[in-house]
């Protein structure tokens, strides 16, 4: 499940294992895939074959490398407050080729429905001031972060720091966070690099 702040800023917020994890990790790192789109256009995504001519023609670079982690079928379910506007998105994947039955799409729809329901809770100032879980929700704030250096040292705009530096992350095979960390750390990269 991931939670957006704004159309470039999200993260995720729970991974049931490291398949799910990477799925978001890339979609995060590439600009691309099912979470992004049903959190762009309101509207679940659902792709039952990712070696598919739909899901090639969509996502080129995501449906290859969801194939490479392990996940044939992905699915995306926008997560609203009601009122139709998501703030995040429940994103699950099937290790083979699986269409879902009318009747599983309800009940997706239905968990993502109830999934909302209980961040929205979460996520309210009283809760947080309260207690609550204790666990940081947006763990990718340091790519934000870097963006902001890279911006500053290269005086490029902070949108064109994202792109070189999810390009990093693509060419090096590395994840954007990792990324992200080298730059806080003192990485600008070498001229021509970025």
């Amino acid at each position: 499940m991931a939670v957006f702040a704004t159309a470039t800023t999200r993260d995720l917020v729970f991974a049931s294992d490291e398949v799910a994890e990477e799925l978001d990790e890339m979609q995060f790192t590439l600009g691309e895939g099912p979470c992004l789109d049903a959190y762009r256009f309101h509207r679940p995504e659902l792709y039952e074959d990712m070696a598919g001519a739909a899901a090639r023609a969509r996502w080129p670079f995501f449906s290859s490398q969801a194939l490479t982690a392990g996940a044939a079928s992905v699915y995306a379910y926008p997560l609203d407050d009601g009122a139709g506007a998501p703030f995040g998105v429940l994103e699950l994947y099937s290790r083979s080729p699986i269409a879902l039955t009318s009747r599983d799409d309800v009940t997706c729809r239905s968990y993502a429905h109830s999934i909302a329901h209980a961040v929205l809770v979460e996520l309210t100032p009283t809760y947080a001031l309260t207690g609550g879980s204790g666990v940081g929700v947006f763990r990718r704030g340091n790519v934000h972060i870097a963006c902001g250096i890279l911006a500053a040292h290269h005086e490029i705009s902070v949108e064109e720091a994202m792109v070189r530096l999810r390009a990093q992350a693509f060419a090096r095979q590395r994840r954007i966070t990792e990324i992200a960390r080298d730059v806080i750390a003192g990485d600008r990269f070498e001229p021509g690099l970025l």
